[in-house]
């Protein structure tokens, strides 16, 4: 189909002025920076944290239990602080491009689209995030709002991710990975620390932390957080999609007895984002196309509260519970939504003998969703299929075994989650995991899996109008994509292997293969036309089913290389390939090829020099416009004690724009680019 005032083509002068410079020449560039050495010096900083420590690293995310990254049987990647402070990256999508198997793509100023092996898109619904316990993956449509996701990042105690499917403990959605952000507890973050930056791009950004104590055994923390970011450009030169946003909230820990710890939190987020898009209007002839411009206003807030109670050796509970509230309101009238959110989870772990460790918990969740406002209507985008208010409750229930097969050997993990849910009813997410530690400094583990991803709001109950499309004839026709309450969850079963080692004292890698097969995938199916009554224009109906399916595979490798004291590489490589059954839209929505270097430097005078290269392959899917790029950023940093920092730092250096990633047909916005940037920041603690 031809879409009138399609906004995803390029200038083809543009275009082949930013992409004439050979990508072997940037590649050179980039290992020559990162690879060569520099003259052989004393380094008088701290040496950075030992392979070791990296090896030994906590995580949670894999099975609910405390485990480290060498004793877990899945691909898991930790971003630990001391990479987020080197990283230069300003928001949390720039600190998950240095993952294997994550692709990154920057829609605009405010969005992002982050997947896990394979169907990125602004919303990738095959993802769940979490925030300290609290999923932030959105019911309406399905996938994460990355500008509501933000936190200062000397409070992050580390970001886990999970490549593959976690529906084993933590339901629906978490079909091809999970990304656990995780902050430091409130005794971590005593006294006060203060960040204020800005550059070409992100403008204007500050960050204040306090903690102190309450009484003896409890601990406090506030903060606050503001940003601006400056639009991006597009080859129309109207790009609206500056953005600023502020944000604060407080954590408290406390141990009134030593066999109990308890956990409240909450934040509050309002912000105000530019938005450009193109609408279907019958009013609005030859092209039948308007363009809506407005600011889109998201704003909300959250309370969790988390009671745990320690039972023996290898035995606790924990209670948790949360409510969430957002809402995203266009300033035109074109969209106004809320959310509302309230969860419960219990877990109880105990030992079963001597060889055996049982995680068992159970969960409920209440979703009601407020549609309000004119914006419900045929050239504002979308329809209410039923009524405004929606309400969705969830049931769930899971168990999971480790057994020790040989005692700190061989260990077998069995599990299976059980949920109930309004949309599709029954589910059940069983999974099998072996890990093998032949030696300490080795791990090979392999796994089975199945997860499901349950539809969205949108996909339930909203009908959405397209651009419209033109027949031989030249009649305008409006395609509308149809609601269809009897969708069913989407299903994977997947195949991994995985191998970790430290080859020697400064060298470590990690590796992880994989095969996943979808059935039940949901497409589009194109209807018979007719003229709509209620509006006299000849509409073409979209039905949307489970006919599609997929087989996906891939590998992924990272390494660490401590060279010396004072050097440092980190780097990363992911090949992805899709094979989907029968439509091929959303096979190149992700890079097939994606490479990640990071070279750091302790340098003498308390210098720190950080180099990262990046190389991302072409995309096809929704925006076939979006070449192969090389990029990279630089952080220099004067770091004189734990308590002062001033950074400079360089993003996007070898190209003045390029694309990283379009927006899918349905949301209709004008491809917007991302533009070389320089920044400078200071870090202020007391």
């Amino acid at each position: 189909m031809n879409i009138i005032g399609s906004p995803h083509q390029l200038d083809p002068r543009q275009t082949a002025d930013r992409h004439s410079r050979p990508i072997l020449a940037g590649s050179i560039a980039i290992c020559a920076a990162i690879l060569i050495p520099l003259p052989a010096i004393a380094a008088d900083s701290a040496p950075a944290s030992t392979i070791e420590e990296l090896m030994n690293t906590r995580v949670t995310t894999v099975s609910r239990e405390e485990s480290s990254v060498g004793q877990s049987a899945a691909a898991i990647f930790v971003v630990t602080p001391e990479m987020i402070r080197r990283s230069g990256a300003t928001s949390i999508p720039e600190l998950l491009r240095m993952v294997p198997g994550v692709s990154v793509g920057h829609i605009d100023s405010s969005k992002w689209g982050v997947a896990v092996r394979g169907f990125n898109d602004r919303f990738a619904n095959k993802l769940l995030v979490q925030v300290d316990g609290r999923t932030v993956y959105t019911p309406v449509n399905g996938g994460v709002y990355w500008d509501t996701v933000d936190y200062p990042f000397d409070d992050i105690e580390r970001i886990e991710v999970i490549r593959g499917p976690g529906g084993t403990v933590w339901g629906a959605n978490a079909v091809n990975g999970i990304i656990n952000i995780i902050t430091k507890p409130a005794k971590d973050t005593q006294g006060g620390s203060l960040t204020i930056g800005g550059g070409t791009e992100d403008r204007a950004f500050t960050s204040f932390r306090y903690g102190g104590t309450l009484g003896s055994n409890f601990h406090y923390r506030v903060y606050g957080k503001w940003n601006e970011h400056d639009r991006g450009f597009n080859t129309q030169g109207n790009a609206q999609d500056d953005w600023r946003y502020g944000r604060g909230g407080f954590r408290i820990d406390g141990k009134p007895d030593p066999d109990d710890t308890i956990t409240l939190q909450g934040d509050y987020y309002h912000g105000m984002l530019g938005r450009r898009d193109f609408r279907a209007s019958p009013q609005s002839p030859p092209t039948f196309v308007r363009t809506n411009t407005e600011d889109e206003e998201p704003s909300g807030g959250n309370i969790l509260f988390r009671w745990t109670h320690e039972l023996g050796k290898d035995s606790n509970w924990a209670l948790q519970a949360y409510y969430d509230y957002s809402r995203r309101r266009g300033t035109a009238g074109t969209l106004d939504f809320a959310v509302n959110t309230f969860d419960v989870d219990f877990q109880h772990q105990f030992p079963l003998g001597q060889r055996q460790k049982v995680v068992w918990g159970l969960g409920y969740r209440m979703t009601a969703t407020k549609f309000t406002g004119t914006g419900a209507g045929f050239d504002n985008g979308f329809a209410i299929g039923s009524s405004p208010y929606m309400e969705r409750n969830l049931v769930s229930a899971f168990v999971q075994d480790e057994i020790q097969i040989a005692k700190d050997k061989l260990s077998l993990t069995l599990g299976s989650k059980f949920e109930h849910n309004e949309y599709t009813g029954f589910e059940y997410q069983p999974s099998g995991r072996l890990l093998w530690t032949p030696t300490k400094r080795q791990t090979a583990w392999a796994s089975i899996s199945r997860a499901v991803r349950t539809p969205s709001l949108v996909e339930n109950d909203l009908v959405v109008s397209t651009l419209p499309t033109f027949s031989a004839s030249g009649r305008a026709i409006f395609p509308r994509i149809m609601p269809n309450q009897a969708l069913l969850a989407e299903a994977v079963i997947a195949y991994e292997l995985g191998y970790r080692a430290q080859v020697a004292d400064r060298l470590s890698f990690d590796t992880a293969l994989f095969y996943n097969r979808y059935n039940r995938l949901m497409v589009t199916q194109t209807g018979k036309a007719f003229t709509d009554p209620a509006n006299g224009v000849f509409t073409l109906p979209i039905g949307r089913n489970n006919r599609e399916k997929a087989d996906v595979f891939g590998a992924e490798i990272s390494a660490t290389w401590k060279i010396a004291d004072w050097w440092r590489i980190q780097g990363q490589y992911s090949w992805l390939k899709m094979n989907l059954h029968p439509s091929l839209s959303a096979e190149r929505q992700s890079p097939q090829n994606q490479v990640y270097v990071r070279s750091s430097w302790d340098l003498p005078g308390k210098l720190q020099l950080d180099l990262t290269g990046r190389y991302v392959d072409q995309l096809g899917g929704f925006t076939p416009g979006i070449k192969s790029y090389l990029t990279m950023d630089a952080r220099l940093a004067w770091r004189p004690n734990d308590r002062f920092e001033i950074a400079v730092v360089g993003q996007n250096l070898l190209d003045s724009l390029h694309p990283e990633l379009g927006t899918s047909p349905l949301v209709r916005s004008p491809l917007v680019e991302v533009e070389r940037s320089v920044y400078g920041q200071v870090t202020y603690k007391f």
